[in-house]
Parts: C-alpha cells; sequence; structure tokens
C-alpha cells in the first residue's frame, strides 16, 4: 500500500461515475490531513502536547492532504519499516495502531503507542480495541487522520476537485477577436487553447417541455439524429482547467440543461504531456460518442474530434483548428 496525494487520486479517478469509483475501491480510505515533510523519521517518538492541536481543524487539501485505501483485513500503523502503513509524524510510535476488518465492520486499537490514539475526542486505553465509523476523525499524536469509506472519498475528490464554472462565448466574438490578433502566432499565444464548440439548440429548443428533473432516454435512432435547427454554437475555453465535467448539474463547468444530457455527463481530462487531454464517460444515460462510436471509460482525444453528448453535438479542437473554423464555418457545416 502507498500514500499518494489527494490530487493525484483526483487526476485518475474524479471524472469516474461513483459507481466504477466504488468497484475500482471497494476498501476503506485513510486520508492524512498534514504530513510532515521530509523522508520517513527515525529515532525517539516526540513527545506529544495535546493543547496544540486540542482546538485545530485541518481542512483536507487536494496538494496537501496524502490518502490510502485499505486493502487487508489487518493494517499496521507506524514509523517502522515493519508496518503495513508508514506514517511520516515524530510524535507518532514505531508500531502506533492498527485497524481490522471484521467483514464490513472495522476497528481500531491503540498498540501501547507513547502519545495515544484519539477518535472523535476519545483517547483509547493502552491496547484499547474500538469499532470505528466512517468519517471519524482519528489522532495518533498529532498526526491527523479521516477514515473514509469509499463513497465519502469519492464525494470529497469531487467537491475538492470542483473547478469554476465556463462562460461560453459566441463564435462570432471569437471571430471579431481572432482577426483583431492578425496572426495566427499571436491568436494562439492570447488563446492557447484547446475549446469545446457546442452545437447547442437555441430559442425554444433549449428550454422546452423535454428538459425536467430526469434525463430523457433516447432511442438509437433519436441518439443518430443530432440537434440540427435553431443551433447556436458556443465556444468553452478549457485552457485554464485540468478537469472540466459537463452536464444539467449546476456543480458542472459546462453546463448544459437540456433532456437528453445527465447530470453528468462526461469530462475532459488534461493529460501529462503538453496539449494532451482525454474525454471521460462519467456514465452518461444516453452515452457519450466519439465520430458515432460510443465511448467506454476513457479515450485520449484529438482536435477536431466531434464529440455526441447524447444528441448534443460538439467538436474538439485546438487552437489552430478552431481559428480555422471560425473564420470558414459557413462552408464547412
Amino acid at each position: 500500500m502507498e500514500w499518494q496525494t489527494l490530487a493525484t487520486l483526483a487526476k485518475g479517478s474524479a471524472a469516474l461515475p461513483k459507481t466504477s469509483f466504488k468497484s475500482r475501491f471497494p476498501t476503506p480510505f485513510l486520508l492524512e490531513l498534514d504530513p510532515e515533510a521530509g523522508e520517513i523519521l527515525s529515532g525517539d517518538t516526540r513527545d506529544f502536547d495535546p493543547e496544540k492541536i486540542k482546538n485545530s481543524s485541518l481542512d483536507p487539501s487536494l496538494q496537501r492532504s496524502r490518502i490510502i485505501s485499505l486493502d487487508g483485513d489487518s493494517i499496521v500503523l507506524g514509523r517502522g519499516e515493519e508496518c503495513t502503513v508508514q506514517v511520516n509524524h515524530a510524535s507518532v510510535s514505531d508500531v502506533h495502531a492498527r485497524f481490522e476488518a471484521f467483514g464490513s465492520i472495522w476497528s481500531i486499537q491503540d498498540a501501547g503507542s507513547k502519545n495515544g490514539t484519539i477518535l472523535n475526542g476519545r483517547q483509547l486505553g493502552s491496547n484499547e480495541q474500538s469499532p470505528i465509523k466512517f468519517g471519524t476523525k482519528i489522532l495518533l499524536g498529532d498526526a491527523q487522520f479521516l477514515f473514509l469509506s469509499s463513497e465519502e472519498t469519492f464525494d470529497l475528490i469531487q467537491d475538492l476537485s470542483r473547478e469554476p464554472r465556463i462562460r461560453p462565448k459566441s463564435l462570432g466574438k471569437y471571430r471579431d477577436e481572432f482577426k483583431a490578433a492578425a496572426t495566427a502566432e499571436a491568436v494562439k499565444k492570447e488563446f492557447p487553447g484547446p475549446f469545446l464548440v457546442v452545437q447547442a439548440p437555441s430559442g425554444r429548443d433549449a428550454k422546452g417541455p423535454e428538459v425536467t428533473s430526469n434525463t430523457i432516454t433516447l432511442s438509437q435512432e433519436d441518439l443518430k439524429k443530432t440537434v440540427n435547427k435553431n443551433v447556436t454554437d458556443a465556444v468553452f475555453d478549457l485552457s485554464n482547467h485540468n478537469l472540466v465535467r459537463i452536464g444539467r448539474a449546476t456543480v458542472t463547468q459546462i453546463h448544459l440543461p437540456l433532456g437528453a444530457v445527465s447530470n453528468l455527463h462526461a469530462a475532459f481530462v488534461r493529460g501529462d504531456e503538453p496539449e494532451q487531454w482525454y474525454i471521460q464517460d462519467m456514465g452518461a444515460k444516453n452515452g457519450t460518442y466519439l465520430w458515432g462510436d460510443r465511448l467506454e471509460g476513457r479515450k485520449e482525444i484529438e482536435s477536431g474530434t466531434e464529440v455526441l453528448l447524447g444528441n448534443i453535438k460538439s467538436i474538439f479542437f485546438s487552437t489552430e483548428d478552431l481559428l480555422t473554423y471560425a473564420l470558414h464555418r459557413d462552408t464547412l457545416v
């Protein structure tokens, strides 16, 4: 078992549907709120001053907090190399505490540690074992943890990795701005991209009687018919984002309140390489399609790719290709 930052876990799985996340991570998580820097500490255990954190309440941080999946029935925590999970805090004993699973029930036991084990403010006796509920705050010395279920972890990374809503601009607005920049080099410098152009219905088609609290189920024939009348090109700039969720839910970065779109429909995820992006289906009822083929899971996406969100057509563009599209759109569609 290895620690990873909450940001690393979010990058790899925040775009998964909840059911897929829970299937991938069926066991609980231990979230360390504020790990000490540097290598695993050795030597004598530092004395713990309870007053130091008596009134402290650390919040989870994507970049700072570390998380580990507790995969096993018996897990030992401490600074020692023999521990299943090593904890990098000088106030933690070499062998500090033990988690044990009895089916779906979990317990934690203090292992005779120097500075004790505290659950939601109650200190366990030396070697005392206690059942533990999801959501419990744990102190091992002054190291602070949360014991979380898979579902709670999913909800946490959804909340912490939420980025600001992207406000669309019209294609005409971009066309004018591109022309004002004068050269393709200047356009790319000012607008690094990429972009998603959503050919969304306008007027009555956008907010007609089909838009309800539930996603409308489309037949295969309906899915083949993209919206093609009273269409407005809404251009969304993804350049300042790492995770862009699309759907009818208000928490999404690209908000499409359209009947055939799911609350959480799909997501664009920035890759490790420059200009590398992936698209992930988030369990959408009517599916996500790339060039007519239904997307299963995640796939790297190239500029110019046609993406269907239910029956809503969109196109993923690099800056160069959006420039061409903006200047010649009427002859390209």
